[in-house]
């Protein structure tokens, strides 16, 4: 409650108890409404509404914000949010770090998982906010879905404990038992063995492509592209190796391949790529990316050639768009084929 009470000051009003009260109920109301929400691409949108919300003018679309009313009215029935838009913003952010907030577990797939991934995609593009207060909502919510990204794709690259097989017995005349009994005493130790297997198969998979130094997408070794469409190349064809949301040492192995590190905004960025961007953009054209712009604004440049993304404008290191590549594209891959089993 803390939070929502320091945050509520955003809206330069008064902020009373009954305010703080009946936001803090529609949070918690919001909070198990989205979080039982199963499908991805409906995450993604409603992820990309809230961090508008957040963002750029504080203005809400329609629908979050008469979702957020209903919400809130059940305690204020007063509040519209035509007339206070911020609050929609505030309530959002703080029902969606309530859905991220649980620790991961090993699976590396689950609603928060998918929620945190786009919070950070879609908030880590936007332009910084000039409201220092505005500003310290958005960063908090930023901050707090990149820890759990991250802590997400580490958990789900955990080995298991292999066990031995359990103990069958089986009672004189109940031999018809013998093929359950028996599935079921090596279930555990078996699907541990082939969850360890599919995580040394990423391993490896990630290391050939590393060693290997060449773009398959440009037929181009890496160090013969041009540094901007080099990160990019990098960044793409890396995430085309995992299994799982990329974790830190994936990160740190594309930023090894790249040698320079300029500053180059996306407009430049996409403009340094030539006719390569068609090559690095082909697979994007239509889907995900075409649909969900704000979550993929790089993809979505290489496939449109479209830099009018909230963000565009800021200059960014080589570096930091090849790990923006590298997050984008491993969103994007798992979204539209599923996690690949562990």
């Amino acid at each position: 409650m803390s939070d929502i009470a320091t945050h509520m000051r955003i809206t330069g009003l008064q902020v009373t108890n009954e305010d703080v009260d009946s936001r803090t109920g529609a949070v918690n109301a919001l909070k198990t409404l989205w979080g039982k929400i199963t499908t991805t691409e409906t995450i993604i949108g409603k992820a990309a509404d809230i961090a508008a919300a957040i963002g750029g003018n504080g203005a809400p679309s329609d629908g979050l914000g008469a979702e957020v009313q209903t919400a809130i009215q059940k305690r204020a029935s007063a509040f519209l949010f035509a007339e206070r838009p911020l609050d929609v913003g505030i309530v959002a952010a703080h029902a969606a770090i309530g859905i991220i907030g649980a620790e991961p577990g090993s699976g590396g797939w689950t609603t928060a998982d998918v929620w945190s991934a786009a919070l950070w995609s879609v908030l880590s593009f936007q332009s910084p906010l000039e409201d220092p207060k505005r500003e310290a909502l958005r960063i908090h919510i930023l901050e707090a879905a990149h820890r759990r990204s991250v802590a997400g794709a580490e958990a789900a690259r955990q080995r298991i404990a292999v066990d031995d097989f359990k103990k069958v017995e089986i009672v004189a005349g109940e031999e018809d038992k013998f093929a359950p009994a028996l599935e079921k005493a090596t279930t555990a130790t078996i699907d541990a063995l082939r969850r360890n297997a599919a995580l040394d198969r990423e391993e490896l998979d990630f290391l050939w492509w590393s060693l290997r130094g060449r773009s398959q997408l440009l037929k181009k070794s890496y160090s013969q592209l041009d540094c901007a469409t080099g990160a990019l190349a990098v960044g793409i064809e890396a995430a085309s190796q995992l299994r799982r949301l990329p974790c830190e040492v994936h990160h740190e192995l594309v930023l090894a391949k790249i040698p320079e590190n300029p500053t180059l905004n996306l407009c430049d960025l996409i403009n340094a790529t030539g006719e390569d961007r068609h090559r690095l953009g082909g697979a994007f054209v239509d889907g995900l990316v075409a649909r969900h712009p704000s979550t993929f604004p790089v993809l979505n440049a290489l496939a449109t050639g479209s830099t009018n993304a909230d963000g565009a404008s800021i200059s960014r290191s080589a570096e930091e768009w090849a790990g923006r590549a590298l997050l984008e594209a491993g969103f994007e891959k798992i979204l539209r084929n599923g996690p690949a089993k562990l």
